[in-house]
């Protein structure tokens, strides 16, 4: 099975939901981390299935525009735990911003410079939304299982935006030193 599948019945482990619905989700909860397009997703719903992993139910009649909506199977819970079970794959790490850098030389200073500060504003602005989570999971007094590791995420974002920033600031200075002598 492919990392898709996986996000997907992580996500049908809490509550049944329409492609839409994990789509949403996906950009919402995961997107400093993760990301999965339409395209990946329903493919994956089908396979999962047809495989016994995932059925299809019922969505609420009430919406107007009443989609398909799945739910876990003890197979595909069984699945889910064998995963997380395994070991983590490694990641891989693909910046634009640091590809360009690397190539700078060949350019505008100003187009670097330029090229940084959205890369810090777009950080600035995950880092807002970071906050405004783990404020918010602070202020849940409940018995969440899911709660506590949650945060841990969102802790690890913060951490990985600050040095984002970091960098961005310290590079801002490096370029403007060397570029405007």
């Amino acid at each position: 099975m492919k990392q898709t599948d996986y996000v997907i019945l992580g996500l049908l482990s809490e509550e049944p939901l329409t492609g839409y619905q994990i789509k949403r989700i996906i950009d919402v909860r995961f997107r400093f981390f993760w990301n999965e397009s339409y395209g990946q997703l329903y493919p994956s719903l089908k396979a999962l299935c047809g495989a016994g992993y995932v059925k299809e139910t019922d969505a609420d009649a009430a919406q107007p525009r009443a989609q398909k909506a799945y739910r876990l199977t003890p197979q595909g819970f069984e699945a889910l735990r064998g995963w997380l079970a395994l070991p983590v794959e490694k990641e891989s790490m693909r910046f634009e911003i640091l590809l360009k850098m690397y190539f700078s030389h060949l350019t505008d200073p100003d187009v670097m410079l330029e090229h940084v500060k959205k890369f810090q504003a777009a950080h600035e602005q995950d880092l807002k939304v970071l906050d405004a989570f783990d404020a918010e999971l602070r202020a849940i007094e409940d018995d969440d299982p899911a709660h506590p590791t949650i945060r841990r995420v969102v802790d690890f974002g913060r951490k990985a935006n600050g040095a984002y920033l970091d960098w961005c600031r310290e590079t801002t200075e490096f370029l403007e030193s060397r570029w405007r002598k």
